[in-house]
């Protein structure tokens, strides 16, 4: 009996590592086929760009060249008649470098076409690889942020450089891999901005340098470079394996963390008032982070985030553990509900009760989140 179980067991093991072989296999298949489909609409793209330039250089020959025939037959008959063979000569190829400027026109009209139908495929494969570029402002505050991630790492990567590199429009760097060329392509014609870390020393710390760079500034991805050699920062881990950074240790060192995150996001308007609320923003920051975990983009976290900020700081607590819990509700069910009970309660702390009081009673009746929340507004009492 015991070795039909050890043969069971055998047998059991083997088919659950063949299984996850097979899987491991399918994950690497689909990896690289994305991988593929990126290459080859990166490199269409270059040739569709190429031949833009080039049609944009021949309309601009092909008017230069109507515009001096013009002038030539405009002379040529103010000296003459309309019925002189000069002036006619003339007119003729005034009507040809026309067609010609036409049809130029046309040619840069279907390459820009191409050029706009290949960039939808891209955005369509790269939703949310945008974040690879810097978003909002690169002010004192950020560069003092990068200057002490740099000395927390500095006992394993003694001599690493981090700094911002911009690229201004036309300029495109394509060092990186297939995804990052087709990003550079795909923004060529607009100023970007992203952080660049650069170490001699081979070293994991220097992913765990990036993540923690990535955590405050709005999920953006900064490229790594170890001995000239870029490599990917890996998948954050949570906030258990930053590195603690002198002079953010202090309320006033959170509220600059705070700042530097909801730049990322809002505007310097936004920011100010947010200001004002010291806890409220610690707690947007907060929002900002935990939605940067969700795949989501720059757009789509500014977008719930503008919903959010003129929340109370109870309320604003209240949604980050919602969230947090990963509810079966949409974000706007959340932020709607939310909303309508902050400006219907005085206390901000029953407000926050309240939306918590709303989600078990949605969860529990499976009436949608934002009726339960207008029942307690209206009626005045628990539905």
């Amino acid at each position: 009996m015991p070795g039909v179980l050890k043969h069971a067991f055998r047998e059991h093991r083997g088919r659950a590592v063949c299984c996850k072989m097979v899987m491991e296999l399918c994950v690497c298949e689909r990896e690289l086929l994305m991988s593929s489909t990126i290459e080859i609409l990166e490199r269409e793209l270059g040739e569709a760009q190429a031949e833009r330039e080039a049609e944009q250089r021949a309309v601009i020959r092909a008017e230069n060249a109507h515009e001096a025939a013009c002038s030539a037959r405009d002379e040529a008959w103010s000296e003459g008649s309309a019925t002189d063979p000069e002036v006619e000569e003339l007119t003729d190829l005034v009507y040809r470098r026309r067609r010609e400027l036409y049809d130029a026109i046309d040619r840069l009209k279907a390459a820009e076409g191409k050029e706009r139908r290949i960039k939808s495929r891209l955005m369509y494969v790269l939703p949310a690889e945008r974040r690879r570029y810097l978003s909002g402002t690169v002010d004192e505050e950020f560069e003092e942020l990068l200057a002490a991630v740099r000395d927390a790492y500095s006992d394993t990567l003694p001599g690493a450089r981090v700094s911002v590199v911009t690229e201004r429009p036309g300029e495109v760097d394509l060092r990186g891999d297939a995804t990052w060329r087709a990003l550079e392509r795909l923004y060529s014609g607009t100023v970007r901005r992203w952080v660049e870390i650069r170490s001699e020393v081979d070293s994991p710390e220097a992913g765990r340098m990036a993540r923690q760079i990535s955590y405050y500034a709005g999920g953006h991805t900064p490229r790594t470079f170890v001995d000239h050699v870029e490599i990917r920062a890996g998948s954050f881990r949570g906030p258990r394996e930053l590195r603690t950074l002198a002079g953010y240790e202090s309320e006033e060192g959170r509220l600059a963390l705070a700042r530097i995150t909801a730049r990322r996001y809002l505007d310097e308007n936004s920011v100010g008032r947010l200001g004002k609320r010291p806890r409220s923003l610690v707690q947007v920051a907060e929002i900002a982070r935990l939605y940067q975990t969700m795949s989501l983009t720059v757009d789509e976290i500014r977008w719930r985030l503008e919903q959010l900020i003129s929340l109370r700081f109870e309320v604003l607590e209240a949604v980050y553990k919602l969230t947090g819990q990963r509810r079966r509700f949409s974000f706007y069910e959340i932020a709607r509900a939310a909303r309508l009970l902050d400006g219907h309660f005085p206390d901000s702390g029953v407000a926050a009760e309240v939306l918590a009081q709303c989600v078990h009673q949605a969860l529990t009746t499976g009436v949608p989140l934002v009726d339960v929340a207008y029942m307690n507004v209206t009626s005045g009492e628990g539905f």
